[in-house]
């Protein structure tokens, strides 16, 4: 009885742990300590060097991932290690190696080279639309007054990122109307597809459609493909430097008894920079700036600038806020160098 007294509560849990098991129902990881501990349970996440496991006696605990001797699990996990590159599949740690048996290859990595782990068991089997992530945002303003004005917005964004290669796309659609003017609207498409060759280096394509009342476009298509190198990647920052060549279409749109440009067909060159930050740990900032040179005019260029600031309100809400500007050196008709943006919405993830 003196020796129950006198043993520590945190004692008591981790014997009951070891003793009992896992709850009924709950999915088996098992995780062995430097000093031959076993613990199972059902790894929910690592981050921060701490592995969170659930187990049936003791809550969620968290144990140090540089302690570990070994680990097993018959459950898929995501598995992201420092320089950015993504493996999922069945894990095994042993001897300070952590192996990922994804579905195409066996990889193995030294275990301080993780950066974070996740389970994606509950994905094994589904279609791919159970693999996108992405964010789906409406918005709309109104005023009353001297100014009579609606304005609506829909954003959305999607990525499939299985590591070797991600697809992402994203779709913009912003309508305007003015009292006693007709209304305008602003509408983009892009997709793009980046196939990585090395933790830094990696290839693109990608496919652009735009079209923009208030700059008399009726419509630019851009396809083109080049490479890009991932200066930074980590739990908190992500920067990465893009460049190659694209082929650009236009068709703008001109007043009444003016002679209408031709359809404007050119090669550009592509030079951008993109990254990401995540703020004070609850706010996602994400930013892109694309320079676009004309190849057969040296002083013709356009620059693109996007930027989203995302803060979450609940789980799956969150408030979003937007803004886009489109700089022409020299458009072919009579329109306003700059054409830039402020957008607010409530977004939903998926």
């Amino acid at each position: 009885m003196r020796l129950v007294h006198n043993m520590r509560p945190s004692m008591i849990s981790l014997w009951l742990l070891l003793a009992c098991g896992p709850a009924p129902g709950l999915a088996v990881d098992v995780l062995t300590m430097e000093n031959g501990d076993r613990l199972t349970g059902q790894v929910k996440s690592l981050a921060g060097r701490k592995v969170f496991l659930k187990t049936a006696y003791a809550g969620t605990i968290r144990i140090d991932w540089l302690k570990l001797e070994g680990f097993s699990s018959d459950r898929r996990f995501e598995v992201e290690v420092d320089r950015g590159r993504k493996y999922r599949g069945k894990l095994v740690l042993a001897e300070g190696k952590l192996t990922v048996a994804t579905a195409k290859e066996t990889v193995s990595v030294e275990k301080d080279r993780v950066v974070s782990l996740a389970p994606k068991a509950e994905k094994e089997g589904g279609s791919l639309w159970k693999e996108v992530e992405g964010t789906l945002d409406l918005g709309y303003n109104l005023t009353r007054g001297h100014s009579r004005l609606h304005q609506s917005s829909l954003l959305a964004k999607a990525e499939y990122d299985q590591g070797h290669y991600k697809i992402s796309g994203d779709l913009s659609s912003i309508l305007s109307r003015h009292e006693d003017t007709d209304p305008t609207s602003r509408q983009t498409a892009r997709i793009r597809l980046d196939r990585f060759v090395s933790p830094h280096l990696f290839f693109f394509s990608l496919g652009n459609f735009e079209r923009n009342d208030r700059q008399r476009l009726n419509y630019r298509t851009l396809l083109g493909s080049g490479l890009g190198w991932t200066l930074i990647k980590n739990k908190r920052a992500e920067l990465s430097l893009i460049g190659g060549l694209t082929l650009t279409g236009e068709r703008f749109r001109v007043d009444e008894g003016v002679a209408a440009p031709p359809n404007i067909r050119s090669g550009e060159g592509l030079a951008g920079i993109e990254w990401k930050v995540d703020l004070f740990d609850w706010i996602d900032f994400s930013s892109k700036l694309t320079t676009h040179p004309n190849l057969s005019d040296a002083e013709d260029y356009r620059l693109e600038y996007d930027g989203t600031m995302r803060m979450p309100l609940s789980k799956n809400l969150s408030w979003s806020l937007s803004f886009y500007d489109r700089y022409a050196h020299r458009p072919p008709v009579r329109v306003r160098r700059n054409d830039f943006g402020l957008v607010s919405a409530f977004g939903i993830h998926f």
